[in-house]
């Protein structure tokens, strides 16, 4: 019986594989530089991180982890803030300061989660293992397939559910109270620091979203000039499990009768395409040109819910444009890889840590 044992799990491990790790470039001679060298370079030795996660819920122990990872690669000292919080739903705002040999990282970790929980929670009753925002609901009894349930809790009851609220009737309200946590997480900033974003799946729709709505405001706005000021000094756009060409989708109508069913449709300009070119924009009011941007998307190639981001559709908007694939998980025997890994591990993935914050090559700053 040992015998066998062994043998079975000789042959589990001989087929538990990591195809992406380390982790393969899409592009060819990928190189950009990591937080740690925007530290460095930058005049006052600073430079500021907005961090917003993906669809699923979150709190802020998902920010103080992410951040642990990053800072792990740093010898870096993390100095909590006060978490930000209102009486009624809102933005949390997790303010935490890095402290590195080299300059100081500020992240503003922006918790949406809070705002579609109470619509989410109207699915509690179907979970088979009550998550931490269904706890105390009545159990359900009927027996689904173990993995079949695990996927329905996770998927079904709670991650979509995310989507599916902020392209339905609350998309102007989410926006909203969006804006007021990027006007709140930028005021009394340094200006002069370059920016990093870093954003996760539907984190990042939301993101641009709101900020194409803010710069559509009246010009001498607050939020019209905020929007336009941080998204100048932004130098970094790092996107991982990137949801925007499936959620374009819920924004566009049907090709017109007359056209010939064979012709594949081009896709207009999504979110992020829009908000590259108003970043190139003159305007009138900005002191210089908009700071060179590289945008950094990370997938795993094995992860149903992320796309590759198509270089060209934002290149030409004067972005250097890296695709990188990771393992965030093992994949077994080639079949499958666990669903909920594969989404929601990259930020915590040591490989996706190394990158953002050493950079590629690795930076000379990092030990």
């Amino acid at each position: 019986m040992r015998t066998l044992a062994l043998l079975a799990v000789a042959a589990l491990l001989a087929g538990c594989t990591t195809p992406y790790r380390p982790p393969r470039f899409m592009e060819a001679d990928a190189r950009f530089p990591g937080l740690i060298d925007f530290a460095a370079r930058a005049p006052a030795k600073r430079t500021d991180v907005l961090l917003v996660h993906g669809m699923c819920t979150h709190d802020a122990t998902w920010a103080k982890e992410t951040i642990d990872t990053l800072a792990a690669q740093l010898s870096a000292n993390v100095t909590p803030g006060p978490v930000q919080r209102a009486a009624a739903p809102a933005i949390e705002i997790v303010p935490i300061r890095v402290d590195t040999p080299h300059g100081a990282i500020h992240f503003k970790s922006l918790i949406w989660s809070p705002l579609t929980t109470p619509i989410k929670q109207q699915l509690c009753y179907d979970q088979t293992d009550k998550s931490p925002i269904c706890s105390g609901a009545p159990p359900f009894t009927p027996v689904r397939a173990r993995l079949n349930a695990k996927v329905k809790d996770w998927l079904l009851d709670d991650c979509l559910p995310d989507a599916l609220v902020y392209e339905g009737a609350a998309r102007e309200q989410i926006q909203l109270r969006m804006r007021d946590a990027i006007l709140a997480a930028t005021e009394g900033g340094d200006t002069d620091a370059p920016l990093v974003v870093i954003s996760e799946s539907l984190g990042s729709k939301i993101l641009y979203d709101t900020l194409l709505r803010m710069l559509d405001e009246p010009a001498p706005s607050r939020a019209a000039q905020v929007a336009a000021r941080e998204l100048q000094r932004t130098a970094w756009l790092i996107m991982a499990a990137n949801q925007i060409p499936l959620l374009q989708m819920a924004e566009q109508p049907l090709a017109p009768a007359s056209a010939a069913p064979t012709v594949m449709q081009a896709p207009p300009p999504d979110s992020l395409q829009r908000l590259l070119q108003k970043r190139r924009a003159p305007v009138a009011d900005r002191r210089g040109a908009a700071a060179p941007l590289t945008l950094v998307a990370f997938s795993d190639p094995s992860d149903v819910l992320t796309h590759t981001l198509p270089p060209e559709r934002y290149r030409e908007d004067g972005t250097t444009v890296f695709n990188v694939l990771v393992s965030n998980a093992p994949t077994y025997f080639g079949l499958l890889q666990d669903p909920v890994r594969g989404h929601l591990d990259y930020l915590s993935n040591p490989d996706v840590g190394s990158l953002i914050s050493c950079g590629m090559p690795r930076s000379a700053l990092c030990k």
